[in-house]
């Protein structure tokens, strides 16, 4: 992946997981207004001889629309399904009742509080308080006829339909709810992931792009300027040792003494210049620790998200390397590390950093499979490990057999 790609942005709504039911606010705010309308039109039109007072009727409805309004909408927009919802009910269920009891009509009242429960309260409570608000019509017209098997054959069938189609229809539509929820979940952990893993990876690409240049500029500028500067001082023992000059070439040749030794200076500082670049892009783990704290730190990560147990080991007194070298001891590891992560199937994997009197030494050692030297060829990694500690005056020695694990073994000149 590329260092410059941009992170995309979040998904909207992903930093607030929710589910698409409670998006709809505006379709189900107009539902309830046509269902209030029709059950008032219902009420005031219907030619009920049992009705006490169809005004007070509406009244009542009204009052349940308010409260809808003023209370229950604000709750179930903060999707709330705590005692919350269950005084919503318990106040509807008040109002409808007194409807009810004014007119049989206001019944009708039951398409839009039925879907209010299962927005307020979990499927098992709401439909329980379906049951409660479906079973009014059939106690309130027994109190007014009098006829309990009469009121129940005409309005029991009714009520038990709203409570089975209810029952399944609002379980239903909460487990989509349920899952909507867990995919919203998923997304904005996907997102965050996704944004880490950009991240990660534009620092690995920069990584990457510091120690390029680090390494251009080592092998390319310094080193040629190294070899301007040994040029330079050696035709300058070549011109010392020129003798017998005529006077009259002896002004040209301090002039060209003069000329080399401005040369040498000027090279000089422009590979002071080259090595203070070389410092600023070393690897930023090396920016805020010790070469053996970020061995450390590296060999600690290498154990994380498997079963690889690692250890660290420094001997010796540690002190301050060029920038050139401490690179390449702590790449040549990484490589060795990520090795044995990848191929050896081991269960440890052990880190020796040896400061000695005239070189430094790193010593990566699994007890996995190993290999056998003579009929496997070396990956690119231990190629590349290689021509990088060659680049520095260094050696790499590499010891396996199948079945003996592998020993990796980096000796770099201090």
């Amino acid at each position: 992946m590329s260092a410059d790609l941009p992170v995309e942005e979040q998904p909207p709504g992903v930093g607030r997981p929710g589910h698409e039911w409670l998006r709809g606010y505006a379709t189900w705010d107009c539902y309830y207004a046509i269902a209030f309308c029709a059950t008032i039109a219902f009420v005031l039109t219907l030619d009920d001889a049992t009705a006490k007072s169809q005004s007070l009727a509406v009244v009542m409805l009204v009052c349940c629309a308010a409260w809808y309004a003023g209370y229950g909408r604000g709750l179930m927009r903060a999707d709330d399904e705590s005692w919350r919802g269950t005084l919503y009910l318990g106040v509807l269920l008040v109002f409808f009742t007194l409807a009810d009891t004014f007119a049989s009509a206001s019944s009708i009242a039951l398409v839009m509080i039925i879907p209010q429960a299962y927005w307020t309260l979990r499927p098992l409570h709401a439909t329980g308080a379906v049951v409660v608000f479906a079973a009014v019509p059939v106690v309130v017209d027994t109190f007014r006829t009098g006829a309990v098997v009469r009121s129940v054959a005409d309005q029991g069938p009714t009520a038990l339909m709203i409570i089975i189609f209810s029952a399944l229809f609002g379980t239903w539509t909460h487990r989509i709810i349920d899952q909507s929820r867990e995919r919203a979940v998923l997304i904005h952990q996907l997102a965050s992931t996704r944004a880490e893993l950009a991240e990660a990876s534009r620092r690995a690409g920069i990584g990457a792009e510091r120690e390029r240049l680090a390494g251009e500029i080592h092998d390319a500028i310094a080193q040629g300027l190294s070899s301007i500067v040994m040029l330079v001082q050696a035709t300058g023992s070549t011109l010392d040792q020129v003798t017998a000059v005529p006077p009259e070439q002896s002004v040209s040749m301090d002039r060209a003494r003069q000329q080399l030794d401005l040369v040498a200076r000027t090279a000089r500082e422009s590979l002071a210049e080259a090595g203070a670049l070389v410092e600023a892009l070393r690897p930023t783990a090396l920016d805020a620790a010790s070469l053996p704290e970020a061995l450390r730190r590296l060999t600690e990560r290498a154990a994380e998200g498997t079963g690889l147990r690692t250890g660290f080991a420094l001997r010796g007194e540690a002190e301050a390397l060029p920038v050139a070298v401490e690179v390449v001891i702590l790449r040549a590891t990484q490589e060795a590390l990520a090795n044995v992560r990848k191929h050896a199937h081991a269960s440890r994997a052990d880190v020796l950093l040896d400061y000695r009197d005239e070189s430094v030494v790193v010593r990566v050692r699994d007890d996995g499979r190993g290999m056998d030297l003579t009929a496997r060829p070396h990956g690119y990694g231990l190629v590349g490990m290689g021509r990088r500690v060659e680049q520095v005056g260094g050696s790499r020695r590499l010891h396996s057999a199948p079945g003996e694990g592998t020993t990796v073994l980096v000796e770099v000149p201090r």
